[in-house]
Protein backbone atom coordinates (compact mmCIF):
# COMPACT_ATOMS: atom_id res chain seq x y z
CA UNK A 1 0.00 0.00 0.00
CA UNK A 2 1.41 3.35 -1.03
CA UNK A 3 0.50 6.71 0.35
CA UNK A 4 0.24 9.63 -2.04
CA UNK A 5 2.18 12.61 -0.75
CA UNK A 6 0.56 15.88 -1.70
CA UNK A 7 2.87 18.89 -1.66
CA UNK A 8 0.65 21.88 -1.42
CA UNK A 9 0.79 25.59 -0.98
CA UNK A 10 3.79 26.80 -2.98
CA UNK A 11 4.32 30.07 -4.83
CA UNK A 12 6.87 29.42 -7.55
CA UNK A 13 6.85 26.74 -10.22
CA UNK A 14 8.47 23.35 -9.61
CA UNK A 15 9.75 23.58 -13.20
CA UNK A 16 13.27 25.06 -12.77
CA UNK A 17 13.29 27.07 -15.99
CA UNK A 18 9.92 28.60 -15.23
CA UNK A 19 10.74 29.27 -11.58
CA UNK A 20 13.87 31.21 -12.54
CA UNK A 21 12.07 33.24 -15.21
CA UNK A 22 9.19 34.13 -12.91
CA UNK A 23 11.63 35.47 -10.33
CA UNK A 24 13.61 37.35 -12.97
CA UNK A 25 10.48 39.06 -14.33
CA UNK A 26 9.50 40.04 -10.79
CA UNK A 27 12.96 41.40 -9.96
CA UNK A 28 13.10 43.31 -13.24
CA UNK A 29 9.69 44.94 -12.81
CA UNK A 30 10.80 47.59 -10.24
CA UNK A 31 13.62 48.54 -12.61
CA UNK A 32 11.46 49.56 -15.55
CA UNK A 33 8.81 51.02 -13.24
CA UNK A 34 11.48 53.23 -11.67
CA UNK A 35 12.64 54.38 -15.12
CA UNK A 36 9.06 55.27 -16.02
CA UNK A 37 8.43 57.01 -12.72
CA UNK A 38 11.53 59.17 -13.04
CA UNK A 39 10.61 60.21 -16.58
CA UNK A 40 7.12 61.22 -15.45
CA UNK A 41 8.22 62.84 -12.17
CA UNK A 42 10.91 64.95 -13.84
CA UNK A 43 8.72 65.87 -16.80
CA UNK A 44 11.38 64.54 -19.18
CA UNK A 45 8.65 63.04 -21.37
CA UNK A 46 7.61 66.54 -22.39
CA UNK A 47 10.65 66.72 -24.66
CA UNK A 48 10.09 63.26 -26.13
CA UNK A 49 8.98 62.72 -29.70
CA UNK A 50 9.06 59.76 -32.09
CA UNK A 51 12.67 58.69 -31.55
CA UNK A 52 12.76 59.24 -27.80
CA UNK A 53 9.47 57.44 -27.15
CA UNK A 54 10.49 54.56 -29.38
CA UNK A 55 13.80 54.19 -27.55
CA UNK A 56 11.93 54.25 -24.24
CA UNK A 57 9.73 51.40 -25.43
CA UNK A 58 12.77 49.35 -26.36
CA UNK A 59 14.59 50.15 -23.11
CA UNK A 60 11.77 48.86 -20.90
CA UNK A 61 10.78 45.82 -22.97
CA UNK A 62 13.95 44.33 -24.47
CA UNK A 63 15.56 43.30 -21.15
CA UNK A 64 12.74 40.75 -20.82
CA UNK A 65 14.40 38.97 -23.73
CA UNK A 66 18.04 40.05 -23.74
CA UNK A 67 18.93 39.28 -20.12
CA UNK A 68 17.71 35.66 -20.04
CA UNK A 69 19.26 35.13 -23.47
CA UNK A 70 22.69 36.37 -22.40
CA UNK A 71 22.59 35.03 -18.86
CA UNK A 72 20.59 31.79 -18.93
CA UNK A 73 19.82 30.00 -15.70
CA UNK A 74 21.36 26.59 -14.97
CA UNK A 75 18.21 24.80 -16.11
CA UNK A 76 18.33 26.53 -19.52
CA UNK A 77 22.01 26.02 -20.30
CA UNK A 78 22.38 23.59 -23.16
CA UNK A 79 18.64 23.62 -23.80
CA UNK A 80 17.40 24.75 -27.25
CA UNK A 81 16.27 28.37 -27.03
CA UNK A 82 12.72 27.67 -28.16
CA UNK A 83 12.28 25.16 -25.32
CA UNK A 84 13.10 27.68 -22.61
CA UNK A 85 10.18 28.97 -20.58
CA UNK A 86 11.08 32.65 -20.86
CA UNK A 87 10.87 32.41 -24.66
CA UNK A 88 7.39 30.88 -24.53
CA UNK A 89 6.27 33.44 -21.96
CA UNK A 90 7.53 36.34 -24.10
CA UNK A 91 5.86 34.92 -27.21
CA UNK A 92 2.56 34.49 -25.37
CA UNK A 93 2.63 38.05 -23.99
CA UNK A 94 3.89 39.58 -27.27
CA UNK A 95 1.01 38.11 -29.29
CA UNK A 96 -1.62 38.85 -26.66
CA UNK A 97 -0.34 42.40 -26.27
CA UNK A 98 -0.16 42.99 -30.00
CA UNK A 99 -3.80 42.01 -30.48
CA UNK A 100 -4.70 44.22 -27.54
CA UNK A 101 -2.98 47.27 -28.94
CA UNK A 102 -3.91 46.76 -32.58
CA UNK A 103 -7.58 45.90 -32.05
CA UNK A 104 -8.84 46.40 -28.50
CA UNK A 105 -7.44 49.92 -28.12
CA UNK A 106 -10.21 51.04 -30.45
CA UNK A 107 -12.76 49.89 -27.91
CA UNK A 108 -11.13 52.37 -25.52
CA UNK A 109 -11.45 55.07 -28.18
CA UNK A 110 -15.11 54.33 -28.89
CA UNK A 111 -16.54 52.93 -25.64
CA UNK A 112 -14.47 54.64 -22.96
CA UNK A 113 -13.66 57.94 -24.76
CA UNK A 114 -10.02 57.41 -23.87
CA UNK A 115 -7.54 58.41 -26.54
CA UNK A 116 -3.81 58.87 -27.05
CA UNK A 117 -2.36 62.30 -27.79
CA UNK A 118 1.33 61.51 -27.90
CA UNK A 119 3.33 63.88 -30.12
CA UNK A 120 4.39 61.07 -32.45
CA UNK A 121 3.79 60.11 -36.07
CA UNK A 122 5.09 56.55 -35.82
CA UNK A 123 1.81 54.68 -35.30
CA UNK A 124 0.26 51.36 -36.22
CA UNK A 125 -3.53 51.40 -36.57
CA UNK A 126 -3.76 54.72 -34.71
CA UNK A 127 -1.69 53.41 -31.78
CA UNK A 128 1.84 54.76 -31.13
CA UNK A 129 4.30 51.97 -31.93
CA UNK A 130 6.22 52.55 -28.72
CA UNK A 131 3.11 51.50 -26.75
CA UNK A 132 3.31 48.02 -28.28
CA UNK A 133 6.69 47.66 -26.56
CA UNK A 134 5.68 49.39 -23.33
CA UNK A 135 2.67 47.10 -23.07
CA UNK A 136 5.01 44.12 -23.18
CA UNK A 137 6.80 45.28 -20.05
CA UNK A 138 3.50 46.03 -18.31
CA UNK A 139 1.95 42.68 -19.17
CA UNK A 140 5.06 40.66 -18.32
CA UNK A 141 5.05 42.24 -14.87
CA UNK A 142 1.32 41.79 -14.33
CA UNK A 143 1.43 38.10 -15.20
CA UNK A 144 4.66 37.42 -13.36
CA UNK A 145 3.04 38.85 -10.22
CA UNK A 146 -0.31 37.09 -10.49
CA UNK A 147 0.86 33.63 -11.57
CA UNK A 148 2.49 32.81 -8.18
CA UNK A 149 -0.64 33.99 -6.37
CA UNK A 150 -2.83 31.72 -8.45
CA UNK A 151 -0.41 28.82 -8.03
CA UNK A 152 -0.34 29.31 -4.27
CA UNK A 153 -4.13 29.06 -4.18
CA UNK A 154 -4.40 26.23 -6.69
CA UNK A 155 -1.83 24.11 -4.85
CA UNK A 156 -3.44 24.70 -1.43
CA UNK A 157 -6.39 22.86 0.10
CA UNK A 158 -5.42 19.40 -1.09
CA UNK A 159 -3.33 20.36 -4.11
CA UNK A 160 -4.14 21.07 -7.73
CA UNK A 161 -6.12 17.87 -8.24
CA UNK A 162 -8.57 18.66 -5.45
CA UNK A 163 -11.06 20.58 -7.56
CA UNK A 164 -14.07 21.28 -5.38
CA UNK A 165 -16.90 23.67 -6.17
CA UNK A 166 -15.89 26.08 -3.42
CA UNK A 167 -12.27 26.05 -4.55
CA UNK A 168 -13.34 26.84 -8.10
CA UNK A 169 -15.50 29.72 -6.90
CA UNK A 170 -12.58 31.01 -4.85
CA UNK A 171 -10.32 30.83 -7.89
CA UNK A 172 -12.79 32.85 -9.95
CA UNK A 173 -13.07 35.49 -7.22
CA UNK A 174 -9.29 35.78 -6.88
CA UNK A 175 -8.84 36.15 -10.65
CA UNK A 176 -11.56 38.81 -10.85
CA UNK A 177 -10.14 40.72 -7.87
CA UNK A 178 -6.62 40.73 -9.33
CA UNK A 179 -7.95 41.67 -12.77
CA UNK A 180 -9.93 44.64 -11.47
CA UNK A 181 -7.11 45.81 -9.21
CA UNK A 182 -4.65 45.65 -12.11
CA UNK A 183 -6.97 47.51 -14.47
CA UNK A 184 -7.82 50.20 -11.91
CA UNK A 185 -4.22 50.80 -10.84
CA UNK A 186 -3.04 51.18 -14.42
CA UNK A 187 -5.82 53.66 -15.21
CA UNK A 188 -5.07 55.62 -12.05
CA UNK A 189 -1.26 55.67 -12.31
CA UNK A 190 -1.19 56.93 -15.91
CA UNK A 191 -3.61 59.76 -15.13
CA UNK A 192 -0.76 62.20 -14.48
CA UNK A 193 0.51 61.86 -18.07
CA UNK A 194 -1.45 64.35 -20.22
CA UNK A 195 -0.97 62.29 -23.38
CA UNK A 196 -3.64 59.92 -22.10
CA UNK A 197 -6.83 61.86 -22.73
CA UNK A 198 -9.87 60.65 -20.78
CA UNK A 199 -13.23 62.39 -21.06
CA UNK A 200 -14.69 61.21 -17.74
CA UNK A 201 -12.02 60.07 -15.28
CA UNK A 202 -14.39 58.94 -12.53
CA UNK A 203 -16.26 56.63 -14.91
CA UNK A 204 -12.99 55.47 -16.42
CA UNK A 205 -11.65 54.46 -13.01
CA UNK A 206 -14.79 52.51 -12.11
CA UNK A 207 -16.70 51.35 -15.18
CA UNK A 208 -13.72 51.61 -17.52
CA UNK A 209 -11.63 49.47 -15.19
CA UNK A 210 -14.39 46.87 -15.24
CA UNK A 211 -14.14 46.79 -19.02
CA UNK A 212 -10.34 46.63 -18.93
CA UNK A 213 -10.39 43.78 -16.42
CA UNK A 214 -11.89 41.58 -19.15
CA UNK A 215 -8.37 41.31 -20.57
CA UNK A 216 -6.95 39.87 -17.37
CA UNK A 217 -9.87 37.70 -16.30
CA UNK A 218 -8.88 35.56 -19.25
CA UNK A 219 -5.14 36.13 -19.50
CA UNK A 220 -4.11 35.57 -15.87
CA UNK A 221 -5.26 31.94 -15.56
CA UNK A 222 -4.45 31.10 -19.18
CA UNK A 223 -0.89 32.42 -18.99
CA UNK A 224 -0.26 30.58 -15.73
CA UNK A 225 -0.81 27.27 -17.52
CA UNK A 226 2.36 27.48 -19.63
CA UNK A 227 4.53 24.39 -18.95
CA UNK A 228 2.27 23.32 -16.07
CA UNK A 229 -0.48 21.28 -17.71
CA UNK A 230 -0.80 17.51 -17.91
CA UNK A 231 -1.32 14.86 -15.19
CA UNK A 232 1.82 15.90 -13.28
CA UNK A 233 1.48 19.62 -14.04
CA UNK A 234 4.88 19.80 -15.71
CA UNK A 235 4.00 19.22 -19.36
CA UNK A 236 6.47 21.02 -21.62
CA UNK A 237 4.84 23.19 -24.23
CA UNK A 238 6.40 23.85 -27.62
CA UNK A 239 6.58 27.34 -29.04
CA UNK A 240 3.63 26.71 -31.35
CA UNK A 241 1.34 25.84 -28.47
CA UNK A 242 2.41 28.93 -26.55
CA UNK A 243 1.65 31.10 -29.59
CA UNK A 244 -1.70 29.44 -30.28
CA UNK A 245 -2.78 29.66 -26.64
CA UNK A 246 -1.84 33.33 -26.52
CA UNK A 247 -3.84 34.05 -29.66
CA UNK A 248 -6.72 31.87 -28.45
CA UNK A 249 -6.85 33.79 -25.19
CA UNK A 250 -6.84 37.03 -27.16
CA UNK A 251 -9.82 35.83 -29.21
CA UNK A 252 -11.81 35.13 -26.04
CA UNK A 253 -11.10 38.66 -24.81
CA UNK A 254 -12.02 40.04 -28.22
CA UNK A 255 -15.43 38.37 -28.00
CA UNK A 256 -16.02 39.66 -24.46
CA UNK A 257 -15.11 43.21 -25.49
CA UNK A 258 -17.53 43.09 -28.37
CA UNK A 259 -20.29 41.67 -26.19
CA UNK A 260 -19.74 44.70 -23.93
CA UNK A 261 -20.06 46.99 -26.97
CA UNK A 262 -23.38 45.43 -27.93
CA UNK A 263 -24.89 44.98 -24.48
CA UNK A 264 -23.61 47.98 -22.50
CA UNK A 265 -22.25 50.52 -24.96
CA UNK A 266 -20.06 53.50 -24.17
CA UNK A 267 -19.53 55.46 -20.96
CA UNK A 268 -21.76 58.28 -22.18
CA UNK A 269 -24.67 55.88 -22.54
CA UNK A 270 -24.59 55.65 -26.31
CA UNK A 271 -25.10 52.30 -27.94
CA UNK A 272 -22.54 51.60 -30.64
CA UNK A 273 -24.05 48.58 -32.28
CA UNK A 274 -23.41 49.96 -35.74
CA UNK A 275 -19.74 50.67 -35.15
CA UNK A 276 -17.35 47.76 -34.87
CA UNK A 277 -13.95 49.35 -34.40
CA UNK A 278 -12.49 52.77 -34.96
CA UNK A 279 -14.22 56.00 -35.84
CA UNK A 280 -15.15 54.84 -39.32
CA UNK A 281 -16.17 51.31 -38.41
CA UNK A 282 -15.21 48.18 -40.26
Amino acid sequence: MTTKIVEEGYWFSKVPSKRWAEKFFLFYSPVWITVFSLIVATGAYKSFYDVEFFILGLVVSLPCVIYPLLFPCAADKGKPILERYWVKANIWIALFGFVGNYFWTHYFFVLLQATYRFPVEFKLNEVPVMLYFVTHAYFISYHAATTPILRRYWTAFGGRDNRTFLKTVGSILIVCAMAYFTAFMEAWTISSVPYYHIEDRSKMYTIGSTFYMLYFVISFPMFARIDETGPKHNEKWNISRAALEGLGSAMIVFILCDFWRLAIGSLNGEQVGQVFLGKNGI
